[in-house]
C-alpha cells in the first residue's frame, strides 16, 4: 500500500477508511487552525477600524497607514506560521496512518499561504477603506465645528439676556426664547451643501472607457442602450445573440467533426447556454455581493467601486472556461449594462444617505434637543452634573456599545455554531456533504436535487443562511451571546472609570479625553454628542465620573434591550463579519465541480494542484448525454476513464477525444480509473427516482437505466451514503 500511495497509483477515496480517516482528522484540525487565523484578523480589524474613527482626520496621513500595513503584516506572519507549526508538529505527533496523505501535506501549506495572502488583502482593503471614511468627513466635520461654535456663542448670549430679565421665565417661554434664538442662528449660517453626484452618467463614462477597444458591434451597442438606471439585474434573459454561432464554421474543426456537429448542433448550442446563463448568474450574484458590501458601508461612493466591478467581469470572461463558450461581444456589454444598472442605483442611494447623513446643518439639527437641555438647566442654575453623565451614557456610549456589539457577534455566531451539537456537520467540506446529502434524502425533492447539482454555490450558501436565521429565530439565543460580549466591555469600562479617580484630572473635559484615549481601541464615542455635553460643563470629574459608574447597568439593559427587539435578519445584516459567508469558507472548498457528472471536490484545502472526488454520479445528472440519442448518460466517471470511450464538449471543440486522455483538457482533475465502480446506490436511487424530472430540466431524453437500479430502496441508498463517507 504505501509504495502506491508514494507511486500516486493509490485509489485515494473516501471509500479507503485508513486514507479517509487520516485525511478527514488532519481537515478537522486545519479548519481549526484557519478559523482560529481569520477570527483573530477579524478582531484586529475591527479594533484599528475603531482606532481610525477616533483620530482627527488631519493626523491620517500616509504614515499613518503605512504602520498600520506594517503591523498587520507582522500579525499576519505570526499567525501563518503558528499554522504551518500545527501542521508540523502535527505530522510529527505520531497519529495514526499519516503516511498514506504525505503527499497532501504540501496541499496544506499551500493553503496557508494562500490563507494569508488572502487575509493580508482584506485586512489592507479594510485600513484603506476606514481612513477614507474618516478622512471623508473632515470637511463637514470641519464645517460642523463652525456651526456649533456660532450656535454656543448664541445659546450663551441668551442665558444672559433671560438671566436679566426681571420676570422669571416658565418652562413654554424658556423654550419660545431658545427657539426664536435657534431659528436666527440657522439664517444667520451660510449653507455649505455636499455636492450631489449623479452616479449613473458617472459609471457610464467608465463603461464606455472599458469598452472602447472591444470592436465596433460592441461601441454602436453601447451607443444605443438606454440610461444605465433602467437595467436590471432581474430582468437579464439569456438571447441567442449572446452566443458566437460562428464557431461551427471554424477552420480548426475538422470537417468530420462538423458533419457530426450537424446532428449535435443542439445540444451543442444548449450546453453553451446552460454554461454561459451560469456564467451571468455567478457573475450578477458576484457583482451584487461587492455592491451590497460598498453600499452597507458608511462612506460617500468612490469611482474604484465602479473600476473594481468592472475588473471582476473582465477577470472572469478572460478565463479559458469562458473563452471556450465563443460569447459574443453583445452578451458582455448586455451584463455590464445590467450589473451596473443595478449598482449604479444601490450608490447613487448611498451617496444621497451619505450626504444627508453628514449635511452640517442636518448634523446640527440632530443636536438641538440637547442644545436645548443645557440652555434649560444652565438658566435655572441646576446641579446637571447627573443629567449630563446620563446623556454621556445615553447619548455617547450607548451607540458605541451597539457598533462595539456589532463588531464582534458574527464571529461569536461562528464560533457557537462550530461549537454547538452540529458543529460535526461544519468540521469539514467533507462532513458537510454527508450532512447536506443525508437531508435532500430525507426530503426527496427534486427541485432541491437539481438546485444542489446545477446552481451548487447558490444551494450551499442559501442551506447556510436558513440554518442560521433557524437556529437563532429565538431571540433568546443570540441574546446570550450579546451578554457575552458585553462583559468584557462593561468590566474595562468600569475599570476605567475605577482607575480615573486616582489621576486628578480637574475638568470634565480632560476627563473625557483620558477616558476616550484608554478606549480608542475599543469604542466610538461620538464627538457631535460629546462636544455638546462639554458646553459650559463646570462639574467636577470625580463627581462625573462616579455618576457613570452608577449608569453603567442601567446603560447596559437599554443596549440589550435594543438588540432584543430586533429581527434576526436585522440584526444579521448590520454584523461587521456575516457568520454565514464566515460558514461558507470553512465548508464550501475550492468549488470547482468534475466537467463530467459535476460532483465537486472533495479537496480538505482550497489551494491544492489537483482536484478529486470520493463517489462520483452519473454523468446524466451532469446533463450529459448521448449526442446521436439526446438521451442521458448513466456512466460513471471512474468507469468512463478506464473505458475506450471518447467524448465531446466545448473544450474539446466538439471533436470525439478519448475518456482516457482527458487530463489534456482538464488537467487539474484526477479521476481515478476504476472499471469495477459502479454509482453508488444513493446516487442510483435518486437517477431511477427522478430520471424523468432530470430529463425534462436538462431538454433530454430519460435515461435507459439498468433493472436493478429500480429495486434500490431509500434505506440502501442512506447505508450508501454512509459507507462512501464513513458516517456509521
Amino acid at each position: 500500500m504505501w509504495n502506491a500511495v508514494k507511486h500516486e497509483n493509490f485509489i485515494f477515496s473516501f471509500r479507503n477508511s485508513l486514507v479517509a480517516d487520516a485525511y478527514n482528522q488532519l481537515s478537522v484540525n486545519y479548519a481549526e487552525w484557519e478559523w482560529g487565523f481569520r477570527k483573530m484578523m477579524h478582531l484586529w480589524v475591527s479594533e484599528k477600524e475603531t482606532f481610525i474613527q477616533n483620530q482627527p482626520p488631519d493626523k491620517l496621513d500616509t504614515n499613518v497607514l503605512t504602520k498600520l500595513k506594517n503591523e498587520a503584516q507582522d500579525k499576519l506572519r505570526q499567525e501563518a506560521e503558528k499554522i504551518l507549526d500545527n501542521l508540523k508538529q502535527y505530522f510529527e505527533s505520531g497519529a495514526e496512518n499519516l503516511h498514506l496523505i504525505e503527499k497532501y501535506k504540501e496541499d496544506f501549506r499551500r493553503s496557508a499561504d494562500g490563507l494569508r495572502n488572502e487575509l493580508e488583502s482584506y485586512s489592507f482593503s479594510k485600513l484603506e477603506e476606514a481612513i477614507e471614511i474618516r478622512k471623508g468627513r473632515h470637511k463637514t466635520d470641519a464645517v460642523l465645528s463652525q456651526y456649533k461654535r456660532r450656535t454656543e456663542e448664541k445659546v450663551d448670549r441668551l442665558l444672559k439676556h433671560c438671566r436679566k430679565s426681571k420676570c422669571k421665565l416658565n418652562n413654554d417661554e424658556q423654550e419660545k426664547e431658545f427657539e426664536t434664538m435657534w431659528r436666527e442662528t440657522l439664517s444667520e449660517l451660510s449653507p455649505i451643501p455636499l455636492q450631489k453626484r449623479i452616479i449613473d452618467k458617472e459609471m457610464e463614462l467608465h463603461l464606455r472607457r472599458d469598452l472602447e477597444n472591444r470592436g465596433s458591434a460592441a461601441w454602436q451597442m453601447l451607443k444605443e442602450a438606454k440610461s444605465l438606471s433602467t437595467y436590471r439585474t432581474q430582468n437579464f434573459k439569456m438571447k441567442n445573440e449572446y452566443l458566437d454561432f460562428s464557431v461551427l464554421k471554424c477552420k480548426k474543426i475538422s470537417e468530420s467533426a462538423v458533419k457530426a456537429l450537424q446532428g449535435v448542433k443542439e445540444f451543442f448550442t444548449q450546453e453553451r447556454w446552460h454554461k454561459t446563463e451560469a456564467l451571468a448568474k455567478f457573475l450578477i450574484d458576484e457583482c451584487n455581493s461587492y455592491t451590497e458590501e460598498k453600499a452597507n458601508g458608511k462612506a460617500d461612493y468612490d469611482d474604484t467601486y465602479c473600476r473594481e466591478l468592472l475588473r471582476m467581469i473582465n477577470e472572469q470572461l478572460q478565463q479559458a472556461n469562458c473563452q471556450n463558450l465563443h460569447i459574443s461581444s453583445c452578451f458582455e456589454v448586455e451584463l455590464k449594462l445590467h450589473i451596473l444598472g443595478d449598482a449604479a442605483r444601490a450608490f447613487q442611494k448611498m451617496h444621497e444617505e451619505f450626504i444627508t447623513e453628514n449635511d452640517p446643518l442636518q448634523c446640527l439639527g440632530k443636536l438641538k434637543p440637547q442644545y436645548l437641555s443645557t440652555f434649560k438647566a444652565l438658566y435655572l442654575e441646576k446641579d446637571e452634573c447627573q443629567d449630563r453623565a446620563w446623556n454621556f451614557c445615553d447619548q455617547c456610549l450607548r451607540p458605541a456599545l451597539v457598533d462595539y456589539v456589532n463588531k464582534r457577534l458574527g464571529i461569536e455566531i461562528v464560533d457557537d455554531i462550530l461549537s454547538s451539537e452540529r458543529s460535526i456537520e461544519y468540521s469539514t467540506r467533507n462532513f458537510f456533504q454527508f450532512f447536506v446529502l443525508e437531508k435532500l434524502l430525507e426530503e426527496n425533492d427534486f427541485n432541491n436535487y437539481v438546485q444542489y447539482t446545477r446552481n451548487y454555490v447558490d444551494f450551499i450558501k442559501t442551506w447556510i443562511q436558513k440554518h442560521v436565521l433557524t437556529r437563532y429565530r429565538e431571540k433568546a439565543s443570540l441574546g446570550d451571546l450579546e451578554k457575552r460580549i458585553f462583559s468584557p466591555i462593561i468590566n474595562k469600562l468600569s475599570d476605567v472609570l475605577k482607575n480615573s479617580k486616582g489621576e486628578k484630572t480637574k475638568t470634565v473635559s480632560a476627563f473625557l479625553d483620558n477616558f476616550r484615549e484608554k478606549l480608542q481601541q475599543d469604542l466610538v464615542i461620538p464627538k457631535d454628542s460629546l462636544e455638546v455635553i462639554l458646553f459650559k460643563n463646570t462639574a467636577s470629574p470625580d463627581q462625573f465620573s462616579a455618576f457613570i459608574e452608577q449608569f453603567i447597568p442601567d446603560l447596559e439593559k437599554q443596549v440589550l434591550s435594543t438588540f432584543e427587539n430586533l429581527e434576526i435578519e436585522s440584526k444579521l445584516s448590520k454584523l461587521a463579519v456575516k457568520p454565514q459567508d464566515e460558514i461558507f469558507k470553512r465548508v464550501f472548498g475550492c468549488g470547482k465541480q468534475c466537467p463530467f457528472c459535476k460532483v465537486p471536490c472533495d479537496a480538505g484545502t482550497r489551494a491544492h494542484t489537483e482536484h478529486f472526488a470520493a463517489v462520483h454520479r452519473p454523468e446524466g445528472l451532469g446533463a450529459y448525454r448521448w449526442v446521436t440519442t439526446d438521451i442521458l448518460s448513466y456512466n460513471i466517471c471512474s468507469s468512463s476513464v478506464a473505458s475506450n470511450g471518447t467524448f465531446r464538449c466545448t473544450e474539446t471543440k466538439w471533436e470525439p477525444h478519448p475518456y482516457k486522455d482527458y487530463r489534456k483538457y482538464f488537467p487539474d482533475w484526477r479521476i481515478q480509473p476504476d472499471s469495477s465502480i459502479t454509482a453508488s446506490d444513493y446516487w442510483k436511487f435518486v437517477f431511477k427516482e427522478f430520471n424523468h424530472q432530470f430529463a425534462e430540466a436538462f431538454d433530454a431524453l430519460p435515461a435507459d437505466l439498468p433493472e436493478d437500479w429500480g429495486k434500490i430502496t431509500k434505506e440502501q441508498a442512506l447505508e450508501s451514503l454512509k459507507e462512501a463517507f464513513k458516517s456509521k
